[in-house]
């Protein structure tokens, strides 16, 4: 890491050279107070990652004018989208890992990339509930821009998320001190965003048991909704090509949240206002509760007055002596000794007791009625203030993040927007080149994996040259209309008999072919099946393949399939370092948005046409997945059925299919591909392809 860092600081020297005015020199209302608080080498190590920091900002954000501030220590990081500004925690700077920092600064700059929500009326927003829904999904969605558009953060992101388990449990401490429950709508969005990590890391949905069934429900009915949403995201080309594109993907997600989620998850908002409005009715009668004066209440055996219990009388008179006995006593408990009392949860009531209370609340007054609804939102938008402004994502921050009314906003108050023209950039060549070097796909996974295969790659490059030498050691096989080379004694004897050339039969085949007679394709499934273990071990096989493919010059094109085609290396390409490094990306390609279908049938057909441009007597295509097909909606026609596609390849082309399943459960391969291995274990994937390679190089005319 400190590598890593030390570049970052050369960087920074790029960039003052050409805006000197950022970062060292912006005016940060109050810094010299902020900074005022820590020591001297704390100072110089804040203003040190601040820097550090702020590149990476600037770059991700693609807005150079766009000012990376001190916030106060402990109020958290955000980006302010009415100012446009990002104000990092200088308390984090010193406390957490440069790891944690970058993904946190890299999360703020991507809200700045791909976050709008300049087009959505102040009135939805202002719905209590609906900016914290907002945040539950947008934050995934942010996450999953960044993590795709710049792979090395991806694990850095697992490390900030494991360091901040903990918020829920803060936000739900806060709710119980605020609201005396942790509200629904409250638990519902934090499952959403326990879901998507589950969803990072290649593991199912599993929705939490102990959540209230009510909750349960929503989720159930929304997240696939949710998912949908967070995957509505601009690829980074898109992001730096248009700001017309990121708001029509930003609209797209917020069209889902409103129309697919909200409904479900304002019917929570509304059961959490109903929940508040009879702790607020619980809460008068709490402060009504006041001890009588002598002769005017009650006397106890001892003659000492007696509390006035604060029920109303027309609740009393519905309740149970049951009921009334457990209202007293809840109110009693909450009384405590002297102070405040403490808030008595709804939940904790019995069902019936809860109804009654309900009901008593609905027969009030109409006007006492609105006044208890007022104070239950007020209370509820006070706690989802607090919340939001502990996520990182602060784009619900109504004092700073939004405008307080549409006539609010001027031109001069919008945001300003990453430019469309590159020219109306300032010239930062050289920091963008230096964060491109540092964020572009690592050549050192695929050095890492090579080196763990060298031993297989070299055993199979050897079992392969022997093959080969002894194939050139053998004749030439004469007699062929057509050939590799003519045999010219045969042929002159053609000549003296008047033989045309059309007729002659003067040409030389080998007895088997040479390296220059084969042409490969390897097919690899990208689908978000293959997360984890199973791209890992079949990237691993993939290296093996390259490397002695390449060694022995036979024509191999190297392709991923989702619902596009990934081109790693094509035919007649030398294999280099870029082309080495373009190939580790295969192992974050599993995690992007296009990872959620599997378009076989159609990448099968892609593939077999490219092939069929190349001039090999043998042609061999071969498909690595793991799953059944699970076409998108661009290639779902009957045209691209795998069944279809193979036997229109076989019937109508010279190339032979072999088709792989990896992991167990893949026996339905076996019924798609004539040449086929399935239920390969995962962790054999290097050792089995790399048998079928010599399988099909030795015994050819068995496919």
């Amino acid at each position: 890491m400190p590598v890593l860092c030390h570049t970052f600081t050369m960087s920074l020297e790029s960039f003052a050279a050409v805006n000197p005015s950022k970062p060292n020199g912006f005016e940060n209302k109050g810094q010299d107070e902020i900074l005022g608080g820590f020591s001297e080498a704390e100072r110089a190590d804040i203003l040190h990652k601040q820097k550090v920091l702020s590149s990476l900002g600037y770059f991700i954000g693609k807005d150079f004018d766009m000012p990376i501030l001190l916030n106060k220590p402990g109020a958290g990081w955000h980006w302010n989208f009415k100012e446009n500004h990002i104000k990092i925690d200088p308390k984090d700077l010193l406390e957490k890992s440069l790891d944690y920092l970058r993904f946190v600064i890299s999360h703020e700059g991507g809200h700045r990339r791909i976050s709008r929500t300049d087009f959505i009326p102040e009135e939805v927003w202002q719905q209590p509930g609906f900016s914290f829904m907002m945040n539950a999904v947008e934050d995934p969605r942010d996450n999953n821009f960044v993590a795709e558009a710049y792979p090395k953060f991806r694990e850095q992101m697992n490390v900030a998320y494991t360091l901040d388990t903990q918020f829920e449990e803060e936000a739900k401490s806060a709710a119980k001190t605020k609201l005396g429950t942790v509200p629904r709508f409250l638990q519902a969005g934090h499952e959403y965003i326990k879901q998507w990590f589950n969803e990072a890391n290649g593991k199912p949905f599993v929705i939490d048991e102990s959540l209230p069934e009510d909750v349960r429900a929503a989720v159930e009915k929304t997240l696939t909704a949710a998912q949908e949403s967070w995957w509505r995201y601009p690829s980074k080309d898109e992001a730096d090509k248009s700001e017309k594109l990121i708001s029509q993907y930003a609209e797209a997600s917020y069209r889902i949240n409103l129309e697919k989620i909200w409904p479900e998850f304002k019917k929570l908002v509304d059961e959490d206002v109903k929940d508040q409005q009879t702790k607020k009715a619980l809460d008068d009668m709490q402060k009504s509760q006041e001890p009588q004066e002598p002769g005017e209440g009650e006397v106890g055996e001892k003659g000492e007055p007696q509390q006035g219990n604060g029920i109303p009388q027309e609740l009393k008179d519905k309740l149970t002596p049951e009921e009334a006995q457990e209202l007293g006593e809840k109110m009693e408990a909450a009384q405590g000794e002297g102070g405040e009392p403490s808030t008595i949860d709804p939940a904790s009531l019995s069902p019936e007791l809860k109804k009654k209370i309900e009901e008593y609340v609905e027969s009030l007054p109409q006007d006492v009625k609105d006044e208890l609804e007022h104070r239950a939102k007020e209370a509820i938008r006070e706690l989802e203030e607090e919340i939001n402004k502990a996520i990182r994502a602060k784009i619900a921050e109504d004092k700073e993040g939004r405008p307080e009314s549409p006539e609010q906003t001027t031109p001069a108050e919008t945001p300003s927007k990453p430019s469309e023209h590159p020219a109306d950039e300032p010239d930062v060549s050289g920091v963008r080149d230096t964060l491109e070097s540092l964020l572009a796909p690592s050549p050192e996974a695929y050095d890492t994996v090579m080196r763990e295969v060298l031993p297989l790659i070299n055993r199979l490059e050897n079992d392969l040259r022997e093959i080969f030498v002894a194939r050139q050691a053998r004749a030439w096989d004469s007699g062929h209309k057509f050939g590799k080379k003519i045999d010219l004694k045969r042929r002159i004897q053609e000549k003296a008999k008047d033989v045309s050339a059309f007729e002659s039969r003067a040409w030389q085949k080998r007895e088997a072919p040479s390296e220059k007679d084969y042409a490969i394709t390897l097919l690899v499934d990208l689908s978000g099946s293959m997360r984890g273990t199973k791209i890992t071990e079949t990237f691993k096989a993939v290296v093996v393949l390259a490397e002695v493919l390449n060694a022995l010059s036979i024509k191999t094109e190297i392709l991923g399939f989702n619902d596009r085609i990934h081109d790693f290396q094509d035919f007649g390409v030398r294999l280099t370092d870029a082309s080495r490094r373009e190939m580790g990306a295969m192992l974050e390609e599993v995690d992007s948005s296009r990872a959620r279908y599997n378009d076989d049938g159609w990448a099968l057909k892609e593939a077999s046409a490219r092939l069929a441009r190349e001039n090999a007597e043998e042609k061999f295509l071969i498909a690595l997945s793991d799953g059944i097909p699970a076409e998108s909606g661009a290639h779902s026609g009957a045209e691209f059925d795998l069944h279809k596609v193979v036997k229109e390849i076989l019937e109508t082309t010279d190339q032979k299919l072999v088709g792989l399943g990896i992991g167990s459960g893949t026996e339905h391969v076996s019924g798609y591909y004539p040449h086929s291995l399935a239920d390969v274990p995962v962790k054999e994937m290097a050792e089995k392809l790399a048998d079928l390679i010599r399988d099909v190089i030795a015994n050819y005319e068995d496919f």
